[in-house]
């Protein structure tokens, strides 16, 4: 579910210097758009617009003001069907929850209740405004949990294949990104979303904060976390923006780039080399060492050795051999000769002998798995996996609300 709206009020305290002009009373009257039967007024759209704009930390121009009532009126619109389709399940959000919820961001902002109140007072927003937008999110979460929350499955299978990938492309160029997305499908939207993007571009160069535009503005799920993707190889990203991110140095930020779903602008906050072969891959080994003069008997075993649970027994058929454990090691941090003794070995297969002095040995690589500094670990992906399964699912009946929804628009 996307929290990137309330997420982004825990910002207002740094941005409620920005000049936004005070709703009237006059703004109340007209009708913006009529949602089956709730009606969204005209005062709804622009205190809504209000609160983007000074969330986003923007000075206000006619431009902006007319970008951020379109965003505005297409949020109210969902939450509009997002609470009708809440309270045909009966699932309903009391005030004190929304209580709660606004306690915490005012203590996120350092202030009282009262003095955040204040605060969106001054900057032209009424706290009913941000007490709705939470309503809303709070009751979709709810219905969408209860929907699909136990039904969500991620398999072993699935994990280990998004850890496969993600080991792969570690050995890559790395680029520590942020995102603002805005979608489109028509050639119109296109060029509304290009214009847009455009707009939210000059303000951050005029000095607007990046996370705190794609907190607003961005309609990806990396929205809530002020538009971070974290540290991603080059294969991760949109074809369109790969060349895009290798040639942006630390600290610049893309001209908007059009892809099949949208328009993107990213931001290059850090870049680093990939990680050396076998860094996302950790081996457990075992050694057998025996005489040199049982050197046949030790290739005996080693053609035998399919796993390392019978390796006790297979070491007492050769006399004079030691069965040692080498641990479990990143591949990359064992030492170059015996990296290149077991980079070509299988899992639960043996290495080629090697003659040392008057003893022969062999290295048993019992497991490989992926791990290793930086990686994921195999719940943090299964997490992940589960969320983006989530918020598809919940996209998804979003879009089919607005199909059958009776919308009419009067901006």
């Amino acid at each position: 579910m996307n929290w990137k709206h309330v997420s982004a009020a825990a910002a207002l305290a740094a941005a409620l210097c920005a000049t936004v002009p005070v709703a009237t009373a006059q703004n109340a009257e007209g009708v913006a758009a009529i949602v089956n039967d709730r009606v969204i007024s005209t005062f709804d759209v622009r205190q809504r617009a209000n609160l983007l704009l000074v969330s986003a930390g923007v000075q206000s121009t006619p431009e902006l003001q007319q970008r951020a009532r379109a965003q505005a009126l297409r949020d109210l619109i969902d939450e509009s069907l997002q609470i009708e389709e809440a309270a045909r399940f009966e699932v309903t959000i009391d005030a004190n929850q929304i209580d709660r919820r606004l306690a915490d961001i005012a203590q996120q902002n350092e202030t009282t209740l009262d003095g955040f109140v204040q605060q969106l007072a001054q900057a032209g927003v009424s706290i009913t405004t941000l007490r709705a937008q939470i309503q809303a999110d709070m009751a979709w979460q709810r219905l969408m949990s209860g929907m699909y929350g136990s039904r969500v499955r991620v398999s072993q299978v699935e994990v280990t294949e998004t850890q496969q990938r993600i080991a792969a492309n570690a050995t890559r160029p790395q680029y520590q990104l942020s995102e603002i997305f805005l979608p489109a499908e028509t050639e119109a939207e296109f060029a509304e979303m290009e214009q847009g993007a455009m707009r939210l571009l000059e303000q951050m160069q005029r000095g607007a904060p990046f996370p705190m535009v794609a907190r607003q503005f961005s309609q990806s799920p990396s929205a809530a976390a002020g538009g971070d993707i974290g540290w991603i190889a080059a294969p991760e990203l949109a074809p369109e923006l790969q060349p895009i991110a290798e040639r942006l140095q630390q600290g610049q930020v893309s001209l908007p780039v059009r892809t099949q779903n949208g328009v993107y602008i990213i931001a290059m906050r850090d870049r680093r080399a990939g990680a050396p072969t076998g860094a996302t891959t950790i081996a457990a080994l075992r050694q057998i060492t025996a005489p040199a003069a049982r050197q046949n008997a030790l290739e005996r075993v080693q053609r035998r050795i399919d796993g390392c649970g019978n390796l006790e027994r297979e070491v007492a058929t050769v006399e004079g051999a030691t069965l040692l454990d080498l641990g479990q090691t990143q591949e990359s941090e064992l030492s170059p000769a015996i990296r290149d003794r077991v980079a070509s070995v299988q899992s639960g297969r043996a290495s080629p002998i090697v003659i040392d002095g008057d003893q022969v040995n062999i290295i048993i690589v019992c497991a490989r798995e992926t791990g290793g500094a930086g990686m994921p670990s195999r719940e943090e992906i299964s997490a992940r996996l589960r969320e983006q399964e989530l918020t598809m699912l919940a996209d998804r009946y979003l879009r089919n609300l607005r199909r059958e929804a009776t919308i009419i628009t009067r901006q």
